[in-house]
């Protein structure tokens, strides 16, 4: 019998990432069942990837997450995955006819490996950033936040926009913001960029008032972005409105 890890583990930071693996699983989950057979068994092309493409593509980067997560228990040098719009390209080539039960399959195995290995990490050796210079910088903690938890939720955020599905990608991104709230209480900063991209995605689904909402949110919670958001296209569908403007009143004009 196993126990389950989130029972074992001895450190708030093991019991975080553990816990956005779960949450990374639920969303696809979720994505799943909202697909017919025929959607999941679709194939895409290349810059137009079909259901079981994203799956494959936020796999290889779990893969990454791993591999890197095995150099820093070693002292290797994980492989260069730096060119990302290269690599994207090559996993969608190798990977479009693979079956749909297969990649869901693999997800689940590399969940399983992701959380065995976070038990192996001190809190230091999760959480310290600068530690391995082939994170350039980030941490192990962000490693996992991003190629488990935020990327993959990008993904299917923007499947459901491209399916007008609006309020879908709304949740979605409320949730991974709330989440960062709840699991990271004394990072606001991070937070900020969570709420950000809420925002975006609401700009893009036409949903100004909500759109303007979580622009100012953010920018009260973390002043330095006002210069993304002047220059980040995903707002421009809100940058003629008054209320947005109004944003920027004691900062010039956007």
């Amino acid at each position: 019998m196993t126990m389950d890890p989130i029972t074992t583990v001895d450190t708030d930071t093991q019991r975080r990432l553990l816990a956005l693996l779960e949450r990374g699983q639920a969303d696809q989950d979720t994505y799943a069942r909202r697909l017919s057979p025929d959607e999941r068994a679709a194939r895409g092309e290349l810059h137009n990837w079909s259901p079981k493409d994203e799956v494959a593509h936020n796999n290889f980067w779990r893969q990454d997450a791993i591999n890197r997560l095995k150099a820093a228990l070693d002292g290797s040098s994980p492989p260069d995955t730096s060119d990302d719009l290269a690599w994207n390209d090559r996993i969608f080539l190798e990977q479009r006819e693979t079956p749909w039960e297969q990649l869901v399959g693999e997800t689940e195995r590399l969940r399983a490996e992701t959380g065995a290995l976070i038990q192996l990490f001190t809190r230091d050796d999760l959480s310290q950033k600068n530690r391995y210079p082939w994170q350039r910088g980030d941490s192990l903690e962000t490693l996992v936040l991003v190629n488990w938890y935020d990327h993959p939720a990008e993904h299917w955020a923007n499947v459901y926009l491209r399916c007008h599905e609006v309020e879908h990608a709304l949740e979605l991104r409320r949730a991974v913001a709330a989440t960062i709230r709840e699991l990271f209480p004394d990072e606001p900063k991070l937070y900020s960029y969570m709420i950000l991209k809420l925002g975006a995605y609401a700009a893009r689904g036409a949903r100004a008032e909500q759109a303007i909402g979580a622009i100012r949110e953010a920018l009260t919670v973390n002043p330095s972005l006002y210069e993304q958001v002047r220059k980040d296209t995903d707002f421009d569908p809100v940058r003629a409105l008054p209320e947005f403007q109004a944003l920027f009143g004691a900062q010039g004009q956007s």
